[in-house]
């Protein structure tokens, strides 16, 4: 009855006053709508017609929409697939309200259709934009400030007369802090040479270790001095042939230092071949100082190793030391009887323990300290005598295990080896992987929850997609067994805020729901972008939109380790009744971090989205 009074109240306000009155007796427009009640007790607003961009797509072959329709509007609740963007569909790249205008031929998006992107303007007023921790690239042209035509060799085109380009700037603390700095990388350091200040590129070629070289010429001046004094040169440690140079340096006094700055250098070693005098850059006193570089390398022989120093343009052609020969030896090495204490070793926990090596026919003589690096742990065998006949090495290890795999050890000892296996257990029974996060590395699920373990998760296959969750909900909807059509019974109730994190996005909890197993939790947004910005992505497979379709992924490698971490595009289950949708083409991973009481954040390969969580997405778990 209601609904058949306000129709007749409709065709007699539409009659009389040439205007249409939605719960208003006195229209402004010629359509008004004003809330039925504005205190929160009933659902208020106009429905437009909800479509999913393919269906707009599938509207063009049979010229649906024409000039007839301009002004139409839609509400997108899915975007159209990439091969769909074209025509009339061209802007249909997110959810959102859309207009039809007949004069373009296009769907344009309510509020976003003109932007610097799509036409020239100009801008009124100072514009700012907070990127949350997302990236903003830009590919296949060149950029301009204050020229329209940027020079052809250049990517980047800052052209003033009066302003200059200011560089990041930050403290040297800070500066050496920033994680595998790229080589160029360039900033101003502006505590840098006794607080003067300078700008600084990295010009090391090794992802792992910086090298800061100073770019200036006036306030720090380009180092000078008056003498090496070659002759007092004092060497710390002993080097021994054959055995891999370790706490060994060279110490160069000098005189009438300027207080510039010096480049590094690596000098390599005649007479004696295998070493590496290492110079680090820096910066000289004024007057009276000293320079150490650091040895490396393994000798080939006994005898003396001769390094030509050259450092601020004066030289020292005979830096000499002398190599012992290495004499201590056994006719073999055990490596089969070879014991670990303790035993266990488990990826990213700490380890300190030791490793025996039994060996027969020791000759009784003295050996010096040796010591190798190996998938984080430190062995360090400490300078000792053989036993005549029988005996043991015992290594000292120390360190965190990087990588949960089988390493594989090789012992030297003068003229005998042996290999060794040991296997480093994940902190699961999935296996994870470091990845690079912003200034550090953390722990990451190797599979997607509830795929197979036993397989590879660098090789995408569909025992590696997992199952799919809600959004704040433990148990599983769906995995790739489960029929592509919806799903009888879909729950659309929305879990709580809270649901998976209790803490904070900075200091996230995990709750008794969060599906993870003990160590692990879901990501939260903040982790999702760090992961993303962090290390270097490309693309495994064909990525094509079908139910069958297990073999499309999206691989991030770090640049400081080489890890991958590897996210199948599993597609999702929809919100409403969750059927499949996406499956090898579309990869969206749930993050315990809420956007509003009704959706969540995801990770969508590469950025962060927020949609339903009722949806259901897959889950890759991050270390506590």
């Amino acid at each position: 009855m209601k609904k058949t009074n306000l129709l007749l109240c409709m065709l007699v306000g539409a009659f009389y006053y040439s205007q249409v009155g939605v719960n208003t007796t006195s229209p402004k427009a010629t359509l008004e709508v004003t809330a039925k009640n504005s205190d929160g007790s009933t659902p208020e607003g106009i429905i437009v017609p909800r479509l999913t961009g393919n269906q707009l797509f599938a509207a063009i072959a049979t010229g649906v929409y024409t000039m007839d329709q301009h002004g139409a509007i839609v509400y997108i609740y899915e975007p159209t697939d990439s091969d769909k963007r074209t025509g009339q569909t061209e802007f249909i790249d997110d959810f959102g309200f859309y207009y039809y205008d007949g004069y373009q031929d296009k769907w344009n998006k309510m509020g976003g259709v003109s932007t610097i992107y799509r036409t020239d303007g100009t801008l009124t007023g100072p514009r700012h934009m907070t990127m949350n921790g997302n990236n903003l690239g830009f590919t296949g042209g060149r950029i301009g400030m204050g020229t329209p035509s940027p020079d052809p060799s250049a990517i980047l085109d800052l052209a003033s007369t009066n302003d200059g380009f200011l560089p990041p700037r930050m403290t040297k603390t800070q500066m050496d802090a920033i994680l595998h700095p790229a080589t160029g990388l360039v900033v101003y350091c502006t505590d840098c040479f006794g607080n003067l200040g300078c700008l600084m590129v990295n010009d090391s070629k090794d992802t792992l270790t910086s090298n800061w070289g100073s770019m200036c010429s006036t306030n720090v001046p380009t180092g000078d001095l008056n003498e090496l004094q070659c002759t007092g040169a004092s060497t710390v440690g002993t080097l021994h042939s054959g055995v891999a140079a370790s706490g060994v340096s060279v110490t160069i006094p000098y005189t009438g230092g300027n207080g510039g700055t010096y480049f590094s250098g690596a000098y390599s070693s005649t007479g004696v071949m295998g070493l590496t005098a290492n110079l680090q850059g820096g910066s000289l006193a004024n007057g009276s100082g000293n320079v150490t570089l650091i040895i490396t390398g393994t000798p080939s022989t006994s005898g003396t190793a001769s390094f030509d120093i050259m450092i601020a343009g004066k030289s020292c052609p005979s830096i000499t030391i002398p190599v012992d020969n290495f004499t201590a030896d056994v006719t073999s090495l055990t490596c089969g009887s070879a014991v670990f204490s303790p035993n266990t070793l488990t990826q990213a926990q700490s380890y300190s323990g030791t490793l025996t090596v039994p060996y027969v026919g020791g000759n009784g003589d003295s050996y010096p300290q040796q010591s190798f690096t190996q998938n984080g742990l430190t062995f360090t065998l400490p300078a000792g005598t053989l036993a005549t006949g029988s005996g043991n090495l015992v290594y000292n290890i120390a360190g965190t295990p990087t990588n949960a795999i089988t390493m594989n050890i090789l012992i030297s000892f003068g003229s005998t080896e042996c290999n060794l296996n040991k296997i480093i257990s994940p902190s699961w029974s999935g296996g994870g992987t470091m990845m690079c996060m912003n200034n550090s590395t953390k722990l990451w699920a190797s599979h997607n929850l509830g795929a197979d373990t036993s397989l590879d998760p660098n090789i995408p296959v569909k025992e590696i997609h997992g199952n799919y969750y809600q959004w704040g909900r433990l148990d599983v909807v769906a995995d790739t067994d489960t029929p592509a059509g919806a799903i009888s019974g879909w729950n659309t109730t929305y879990a709580s805020n809270g649901a998976w994190n209790s803490g904070t996005e900075d200091s996230p909890v995990k709750t008794a729901i969060d599906p993870c197993p003990a160590g692990f939790r879901v990501p939260t947004r903040k982790e999702w972008n760090a992961m993303a910005n962090n290390n270097t992505s490309n693309t495994i497979g064909t990525f094509s939109n079908n139910v069958t379709n297990f073999g499309a992924a999206r691989q991030y490698v770090c640049p400081g380790n080489g890890n991958k971490l590897t996210l199948p595009a599993a597609g999702y289950r929809n919100y409403s009744n969750g059927a499949l949708n996406h499956r090898g083409y579309g990869g969206l991973y749930w993050s315990s971090t809420e956007n509003s009481t009704t959706s969540a954040y995801t990770l969508s390969f590469g950025a962060s989205y927020s949609f339903p969580r009722t949806d259901a997405y897959t889950i890759r778990c991050i270390s506590e």
